[in-house]
């Protein structure tokens, strides 16, 4: 299986694009990323409907505050450890 890992620089952290069967994203940025998020998904040729997954390796504000802006615009779930979800309810990128 050939694997493409694209790292995007979203605010003060990077995420990353994991491109294998499937699309994956890994983290989703400070607040306020959502409109360069669609930037560098254009610019990297990738429909962002294609991430099925947004993985959130910890509840950080530089990890999770795009979350769920970029959650809308892809449609992909988003799977993080359950002791951390109530920060995912407590953060907005909007």
């Amino acid at each position: 299986m050939n694997v493409n890992i694209h790292p995007i620089k979203l605010g003060v952290d990077h995420c990353y694009v994991i491109q294998g069967d499937g699309t994956i994203m890994v983290d989703a940025a400070s607040s306020w990323q959502a409109a360069r998020f669609r930037k560098s998904m254009e610019r990297l040729g990738i429909d962002p409907r294609s991430i099925h997954l947004i993985v959130i390796t910890h509840g950080h504000f530089d990890h999770i505050g795009s979350a769920r802006d970029i959650q809308e615009i892809t449609g992909a779930k988003i799977a993080m450890h359950e002791r951390e979800k109530e920060w995912l309810e407590n953060v907005s990128g909007r």
